[in-house]
């Protein structure tokens, strides 16, 4: 009698493992938050200051700009959407604001003319996948390629530092927290209720879950598509502007391979492949998941090639949990 209960009771706490386990995969925020604090605990343990306010300072402002350029696919994956060009953007926008204060403009006119690069890229973009019919991993990857060689062009392919203290003005520290943080959370706010609190939000989801359906609803795709795409361009541009003024570079470099953070970040907060899920939480969730794994392993001392294989690796968690929850790819 007694081994009859004992198996019961461990049918009864392996079902409700299993349903935890569902629960984690079908809620990526409440599972990757976990992981989070995980990650958190072990790291503080084993590398030596890494939990000291200091260093959650420096986790917060990495994963700032990181933020601002995934907000910007966030939105192109919830819609269905996906956007490789972000990281070129950013390249071009930073060297945009760099030579235009270099000619003696004002750095706020420099400042508006690097990020309104974002706009008109984007709407390239747009034009390319919503008037050409170009699949957007075609048209954003096409993009991505004039971009970074336009900044190369430009540039002479040198890296040139510039030392004013105006352009360095995301260097600024009010309250003693860097400028960059500020930018991470006023996008934050910006999109989360653009995403939750508007319709233009709802649309994103109904088209990323079946734009056919949207089509048939009188919602008009193409439009939104375009929106889309100067968004994602623009939020890339924003965060270019700001890593240059960190920086102190006008740099064609910039941001080179920063794609795979961008798009592990996005797919681990919740966003699939085939469009209609995600927020900019679970965005959030998995930038400062993935900046504290990178920062801990500098505490460590391990190689930065190691970086690499955990990113390729996280990449595929990111989409492997993704399809489950689709049901697989077909």
């Amino acid at each position: 009698m007694a081994d009859v209960t004992t198996a019961g009771m461990g049918k009864q706490s392996l079902t409700r493992f299993r349903a935890l386990g569902r629960k984690v995969i079908d809620i990526p925020e409440l599972g990757l938050f976990l992981a989070w604090l995980l990650v958190m605990a072990i790291l503080g343990l084993s590398t030596p200051n890494f939990l000291t306010p200091g260093n959650m300072v420096n986790i917060m402002r990495d994963s700032s700009i990181l933020l601002i350029v995934s907000a910007g696919m966030t939105i192109a994956l919830i819609s269905g959407g996906l956007d490789l060009s972000v990281a070129a953007v950013m390249a071009i926008a930073g060297v945009v604001m760099g030579w235009t204060y270099s000619q003696g403009v004002p750095m706020p006119v420099a400042l508006l003319a690097g990020i309104a690069t974002g706009p008109a890229i984007g709407a390239l973009n747009g034009q390319l996948i919503t008037r050409a019919r170009i699949n957007p991993l075609i048209a954003t990857l096409g993009i991505m390629g004039v971009c970074r060689g336009l900044a190369f062009i430009w540039t002479d392919g040198r890296t040139i530092p510039i030392h004013d203290a105006a352009f360095r003005f995301a260097r600024a520290q009010p309250l003693g927290i860097p400028l960059p943080i500020f930018f991470m959370i006023a996008v934050l706010i910006v999109i989360y209720y653009l995403l939750g609190h508007t319709k233009f939000g709802q649309h994103l989801y109904a088209m990323g879950g079946n734009a056919d359906a949207a089509r048939q609803a009188a919602l008009n795709v193409g439009h939104h598509r375009r929106l889309v795409y100067i968004l994602s361009a623009s939020l890339a541009a924003l965060a270019g502007v700001v890593w240059a003024s960190v920086q102190g570079l006008q740099d064609p470099r910039a941001a080179t391979g920063r794609e795979l953070d961008v798009a592990t970040a996005v797919l681990l907060g919740g966003a699939t492949l085939s469009g209609g899920g995600g927020s900019i939480q679970g965005t959030l969730i998995a930038v400062l998941f993935i900046t504290s794994i990178l920062n801990g392993l500098v505490g460590q001392g391990i190689d930065p090639e190691w970086q690499y294989v955990i990113r390729g690796g996280l990449l595929l968690v990111a989409v492997i949990l993704g399809e489950a929850r689709k049901g697989g790819y077909r």
